[in-house]
C-alpha cells in the first residue's frame, strides 16, 4: 500500500427517533456498565481505577465515563475513533496523517506537527501511559473497559495529562481456560479476524492470548491507481502470562505487538466556485464553475482539465481523487510490561510496574494533491516533478513505577509512589524537491526540506494522594506530586531532497541549520483535593480542585531558526468541579451530574496555514496566553423493565480564548488593498480578514486580537443515546436482541483563526443492531446498520486542498476550493458479526 522511501448555535435538529429518546431520556444520560456479576432486576457494578486502586465508579470523587466491554463489541468499536463517536466529552482533530490527529476533552487537545510538544490528553493502557498520542490511533484489541477521566489528572498520572486522561484496561486473567473467535463483514469491504483465549492453567499460572488482523480499504477511490483511500488496518497480537510462585506475590509479563496500515488523510474537492462582490457590502456571490479555463496555482501548464480528470468537482459528495503518491501512515509497535505484586501481611499491595517499548514509523503525504508533475527541473519549463513529502519516527521508551496501596479498609486509605521515565524520539522529513541551491530558488511553492531532529525527556516523580474518613459520610481526599523533567533536542536541516539517507546527508552551516537545545530542566508541583458528602447511602455530592502540568516545548518543525531554538514554557491548568452521583430504584438508574470550569495558562498550539497560491502547510508553535473551558455533563444508565437498559450522556461545552492579542488572521478576498499593496482601505492586511493587521509597521504578516473569541473543535452539545433490548426466542435456545443508538452534535467552527466560513454543520447519526445469541454464550450472530437514515455530514468541510485560478496567470481570480476528509458512516453500510465461545 505505501512506498517504504517515501459562532456556534444551539439549536438541535435531529431525526424524529432521536428526538423522541432524547425526550424521554434527558434527565438520565449515561454510558455503559462494567458486566460483572449483579443482583437479578439491577444494574451491573462499574469498577474503575482512575486513583491507581479498585474502586466503584459512584464512589469516586471525579467525573468519568465508562465504556463496557458489551458496549464495545455491541457497537464494533475497533478504533479511538469509534470511542470518541460514543463519548461526548471527547472530539478528534484530524490531522493531515493520524501522526498528526489529536484528542481533546472537555474541548481542550493539543494540535501538532512535530514531536516536540506533547499532547494534553495522556492515553494508558494497563498502567503503562503511551510515549505519544498518535500511538493511540491503531486497533484496540481485547479491550475490557475504557475509563474517561475529565479534567487534569497530573497528580497520579503525569504530566501529559493537563486536561484529562483516558485509561484504557485489557480483559483480565480469570476463570477457567476459555477460547473465543469473531470474525466481522460490512458492506463497505472492511473484515475482521479475532481469537483469543485465556484463564487460569494451575494454581501458579495462568495466560491470555489475543491476536486480531482487520481491514479497511477507505472512503475514496483513487483513480490513478484504482486503489481505495482513507482506510485502516492492521495485526495485533497481545499475551499475559503470570506466574504465582508464592500466594502472595505476583509476576505479569504482558508483550505486545501491532503493525498498522493508515492511509487517512487523503482530500477530496466537493465545492469549486468563484466568489464575486464584496462580503462587507453583502453582496458576496459565490458561482459554482466548471474545470474549463481554471488552471493549478494559474499555471498555464497545468489545465483542471488534465489534473482534475474525471472528478465532478462540485459533487458534495465526491469520493474521487487522483494521486501519484501515498498519503498515510504505517507503523510498528513492539514492546512489553512486567507488573510485580507483593501483597504484605496487612493486605497492603507494594508493585512495581516496569516497560519497554519502540515504535517505528513511516508516514507518506501527496502535497499537490495530483497525479500529474507540478515541478519543473532548474533551467527547464517542462513539470517532471512531484511535490511530496515524506519521513519516518523512531519512539523509544522505557518506564519504571514503584506503588504503594494501602489496604482496602478502614477510614484512612492512601496510594503512594516513585515514577521515572526516559523517551528518545527521532525524526527525520522530507518535502519538496530540491537537487541544487538553484532549483531550490526557483520552486518556493514545493517548499523544499530535509532535516532530522531528536527530542529527548526525562522524568522523575514521586507522588501520593489519600483519602479519609473524617466523620461519618464526610471524606477528604488530597493528593499531590513533585514532578521534575530535563528535555532537549537537537537539529540539523538542508534543503536537498536527494539526500534521502544519514550517510549522504550534509548539513547546513551550524547556528542556521545545526543548532540545540539541552539540558533544560523544569520542577513542578500539581494537586488534587476534594470534598465528598454521602447524603444517603443512594446519594453522593463532592467538589474538587485540581492543578495540571505538561512541559517545555519545541517547535522543530521545517521553519524552524535558531534565534527561536528555545523550549516554549510549560503549559498549566486548573479546574473546579462540583458534582453528584445517584444510585436510585434498588440500584436500577445510575446518574452522574458535573458541573465544571478549567483554565489552561501558556496553551501551546501549532498554529497551521496555507499561503496563497501555494498548497504546503505551514506550522508555527504559539503559547497562547490564557485558554478556558466550562460547561456540565449528565451521565447516567437505567434498567428500564427486566431486559431492556437505556444510557445517555450529554456534554455541554464551551470553550473559549480568553486572551490572545496577537492570533493568526484568515484569507479575506474581499478585503481588496486601495491604492496600496499591503493595506486595504480600511488600513487593515489587504487579502486577510479586515480585523487582521500587520505584525509591525510595513509587515506582510498579520496577526488580529482573538481575546474572547471561540476556541475551536468542540460543538457546545454533544450528545449520545443508547438502548439495548433481549428477550427469549420462542421454541428455540437462543436469545434475540435488538440495540439502537443516537449521537448528536450542533455546529462548531474548525479553525483557531475564527475564520466564520470555517463551520461545520450539526448533525445526528443513528445506528441500529439485532442479532441473536445461544443462551448459554457459546455462539451468536449480530446484524449492523450504521447511519440508518443514510445522513450526509461532513466533519471537515475546510480541510487542506489545492489552489486554482480562474486562467492560467498568478493574478488571475483564485477560485475557492472546498476540500473533505469523511468519517466512516458519512455513508450508510451494513454489517455481520459472528462471535464463537468455548
Amino acid at each position: 500500500m505505501f512506498n517504504n522511501n517515501y459562532k456556534q448555535q444551539t439549536t438541535i435538529k435531529m431525526t424524529p427517533m432521536a428526538s423522541a429518546l432524547a425526550l424521554a431520556l434527558f434527565a438520565m444520560t449515561a454510558q455503559a456498565q462494567e458486566a460483572s456479576t449483579a443482583k437479578p432486576g439491577q444494574l451491573e457494578t462499574v469498577v474503575v481505577t482512575a486513583n491507581k486502586r479498585v474502586e466503584k465508579l459512584e464512589s469516586v470523587p471525579m467525573a468519568i465515563s465508562v465504556m463496557s466491554e458489551q458496549e464495545i463489541l455491541r457497537t464494533n468499536v475497533r478504533e479511538f475513533e469509534d470511542v470518541v463517536n460514543m463519548m461526548p466529552s471527547l472530539t478528534l482533530n484530524s490531522g493531515t496523517t493520524a501522526a498528526n490527529n489529536a484528542i481533546f476533552m472537555r474541548g481542550i487537545g493539543t494540535v501538532s506537527v512535530g514531536i516536540g510538544v506533547e499532547s494534553d490528553v495522556a492515553v494508558i493502557i494497563d498502567d503503562i501511559p503511551i510515549a505519544t498520542q498518535f500511538q493511540a490511533f491503531k486497533d484496540l484489541a481485547d479491550v475490557s473497559r475504557i475509563e474517561v477521566l475529565k479534567g487534569p489528572q497530573s497528580t497520579l498520572f503525569g504530566k501529559s495529562a493537563v486536561a484529562g486522561a483516558v485509561n484504557i484496561v485489557t480483559k483480565p486473567l480469570a476463570g477457567p481456560m476459555t477460547y473465543r473467535g469473531s470474525t466481522y463483514l460490512s458492506s463497505d469491504h472492511e473484515w475482521r479476524v479475532n481469537a483469543s483465549m485465556g484463564g487460569t492453567i494451575n494454581e501458579h499460572f495462568a495466560m491470555r492470548i489475543a491476536a486480531s488482523n482487520t481491514r479497511l480499504p477507505g472512503t475514496f477511490h483513487n483513480l490513478t491507481d484504482g486503489r481505495d483511500v482513507n482506510g485502516s488496518g492492521g495485526k495485533t497480537f497481545l499475551a499475559k502470562l503470570q506466574w504465582t510462585p508464592l500466594d502472595n506475590l505476583s509476576i505479569d509479563l504482558s508483550p505486545h505487538y501491532n503493525y498498522s496500515e493508515n492511509t487517512r488523510g487523503v482530500t477530496a474537492i466537493n465545492g469549486f466556485f468563484l466568489r464575486t462582490g464584496s462580503a462587507a457590502a453583502g453582496n458576496l456571490v459565490s458561482t459554482p464553475v466548471g474545470l474549463d479555463g481554471v488552471y493549478f496555482n494559474g499555471n498555464p501548464l497545468l489545465p483542471a482539465t488534465s489534473v482534475l480528470a474525471g472528478i465532478n468537482v462540485n459533487d458534495p459528495n465526491n469520493r474521487n481523487v487522483r494521486r501519484d503518491f501515498p498519503t498515510g501512515l504505517i507503523s510498528s509497535d513492539r514492546g512489553t510490561g512486567l507488573k510485580l505484586t507483593y501483597t504484605l501481611p496487612n493486605d497492603a499491595q507494594l508493585m512495581a510496574i516496569s516497560s519497554v517499548d519502540k515504535y517505528l514509523a513511516n508516514d507518506f503525504r501527496d502535497q499537490d494533491f495530483t497525479d500529474v508533475p507540478t515541478i519543473a527541473e532548474a533551467g527547464k519549463t517542462a513539470l517532471t516533478q512531484g511535490n511530496n513529502q515524506y519521513g519516518t519516527y523512531d519512539i523509544r521508551t522505557k518506564t519504571q513505577e514503584i506503588r504503594y496501596v494501602s489496604p482496602d479498609r478502614g477510614n484512612f486509605k492512601y496510594v503512594a509512589g516513585l515514577w521515572a521515565a526516559h523517551n528518545e524520539i527521532y525524526r527525520h522529513f522530507i518535502r519538496g524537491y530540491c537537487v541544487s541551491p538553484t532549483l531550490c530558488n526557483g520552486n518556493s511553492n514545493s517548499s523544499p526540506t530535509n532535516y532530522y531532529t531528536d527530542i529527548y525527556n526525562t522524568n522523575k516523580a514521586i507522588f501520593g494522594q489519600a483519602s479519609w474518613e473524617f466523620v461519618p459520610t464526610w471524606t477528604l481526599e488530597a493528593g499531590l506530586r513533585d514532578n521534575l523533567e530535563t528535555s532537549g533536542f537537537h537539529y540539523a536541516r538542508n534543503y536537498y531532497t536527494n539526500q534521502v539517507d544519514r550517510a549522504s546527508f550534509v548539513p547546513g552551516p551550524p547556528g542556521v541549520d545545526q543548532f540545540q537545545s539541552t539540558g533544560n530542566a523544569d520542577r513542578a508541583y500539581t494537586g488534587k483535593v476534594s470534598l465528598q458528602k454521602q447524603v444517603t447511602p443512594e446519594l453522593m455530592v463532592y467538589v474538587m480542585g485540581a492543578t495540571g502540568y505538561k512541559g517545555k516545548a519545541y517547535d522543530v518543525t521545517s521553519g524552524l531558526k535558531a534565534v527561536a531554538a528555545f523550549p516554549v514554557r510549560p503549559e498549566t491548568s486548573q479546574t473546579m468541579e462540583i458534582g453528584a452521583k445517584a444510585n436510585l430504584f434498588d440500584n436500577r438508574l445510575s446518574v452522574a451530574a458535573t458541573v465544571y470550569n478549567s483554565e489552561f495558562f501558556n496553551y501551546q498550539q501549532n498554529v497551521t496555514y496555507v499561503q496563497p497560491n501555494d498548497p504546503t502547510i505551514y506550522s508555527q508553535l504559539n503559547s497562547i496566553p490564557r485558554i478556558r473551558t466550562h460547561g456540565f455533563e449528565i451521565d447516567s444508565h437505567l434498567l428500564a423493565a427486566k431486559d431492556l437498559t437505556i444510557n445517555a450522556a450529554l456534554a455541554f461545552t464551551l470553550p473559549t480564548i480568553e486572551k490572545w492579542a496577537n492570533g493568526p488572521c484568515f484569507a479575506d478576498t474581499t478585503n481588496v488593498a486601495v491604492g496600496n499593496t499591503k493595506l486595504a482601505a480600511n488600513g487593515s492586511l489587504a487579502g486577510q480578514n479586515p480585523s487582521c493587521f500587520p505584525i509591525t509597521p510595513g509587515s506582510t504578516t498579520g496577526v488580529q486580537n482573538l481575546d474572547n473569541s471561540i476556541f475551536p473543535g468542540t460543538p457546545k452539545i454533544k450528545l449520545n443515546i443508547g438502548a439495548n433490548y433481549e428477550f427469549p426466542v420462542p421454541q428455540l435456545p437462543v436469545n434475540g436482541f435488538v440495540n439502537v443508538n443516537v449521537r448528536y452534535q450542533n455546529e462548531y467552527n474548525t479553525n483557531i483563526n475564527n475564520d466564520p466560513r470555517s463551520v461545520n454543520a450539526g448533525y445526528s447519526i443513528t445506528d441500529l443492531g439485532f442479532g441473536v445469541r445461544d443462551q448459554k454464550g457459546r455462539y451468536g450472530i449480530s446484524f449492523r446498520v450504521n447511519n440508518l437514515f443514510d445522513r450526509f455530514y461532513i466533519p471537515n468541510a475546510n480541510a487542506s486542498g489545492p489552489s486554482f485560478r480562474a486562467g492560467p496567470t498568478a493574478t488571475s481570480p483564485a477560485l475557492t476550493v472546498n476540500s473533505w476528509v469523511p468519517p466512516r458512516d458519512v455513508f450508510r453500510y451494513f454489517s455481520v458479526k459472528l462471535d464463537v465461545k468455548y
